[in-house]
């Protein structure tokens, strides 16, 4: 059975003449499907980042551990590389995850009659604002309302902006402890992302751990992106499947 993603794709080819706008319409819905797919892979990578891939071992004057040797030197933990990974696989994540919000806002600009110019740069809160001015009746509209003022999406979308700016992990936010028998290293606490990312220095007394927030907030980004296409389809069903919805 089609999602409501594949059956707006398949109305949308099958009863818009213009080459163009079904060009960008397919682009779009690609790229929503793609960066989704993107921000789970930086999440699953921030998941299974350890720092067993972080570590140097010393070596002898001639560049290698001899195997022949008793002792072999403990490896050393590589700080910095750790925190380029993981502020690596963070950028990822919320660019991602917000690039699918603002590709699925100018998709929704080929599917709904635009009364005004378009303006050149479209976000998920332009493409919001759009259908509140010219289509106040309209299902998709209250409910990306709701979803863009709730709590959760109030406090992902800075880290967005601000990973663009800063970085959100800092060298001494990464604390290690050595186990010399299991001849490994673990953290001393779970990376913590700021309350507030565009307040610095960062703050960090809601003790918001990353993999556990960038989970929910995942979740809650698939949610809003069915739940949109979910409501696209109702949209277009109410107004005898016209394309785009007038």
């Amino acid at each position: 059975m089609p999602t409501p993603k594949q059956e707006i794709q398949t109305l949308f080819n099958a009863s818009v003449s213009d080459n163009d706008l079904v060009y960008k319409f397919n682009l779009y819905d690609e790229s929503v499907t793609q960066k989704l797919w993107s921000a789970g892979y930086y999440l699953r990578s921030l998941r299974s980042l350890d720092v067993s891939q972080c570590l140097q071992y010393p070596t002898t004057t001639s560049g290698t551990i001899s195997t022949d040797e008793v002792f072999i030197p403990d490896p050393l933990f590589d700080t910095p590389r750790f925190c380029y990974k993981l502020n690596r696989l963070l950028d990822g994540f919320f660019m991602n995850s917000m690039s699918t919000l603002d590709t699925l806002g100018h998709q929704i600009y080929t599917l709904y009659k635009c009364k005004s110019n378009p303006p050149k740069k479209i976000y998920i809160r332009t493409a919001m604002g759009m259908l509140t001015r010219e289509h106040t009746n309209c299902t998709l509209g209250h409910f990306l309302d709701s979803q863009l003022g709730s709590q959760w999406f109030l406090e992902f979308e800075p880290f967005r902006h601000c990973t663009t700016h800063e970085s959100l992990i800092t060298f001494s936010e990464i604390g290690t402890s050595y186990d010399r028998i299991m001849k490994s290293y673990h953290l001393l606490k779970e990376i913590e992302l700021p309350d507030d990312p565009r307040l610095i220095p960062f703050q960090y007394n809601r003790n918001r751990k990353a993999i556990e927030y960038c989970d929910d907030s995942f979740s809650s980004i698939q949610t809003l992106v069915d739940g949109t296409y979910d409501k696209i389809l109702v949209d277009i069903r109410s107004n005898s499947n016209t394309i785009p919805v007038p």
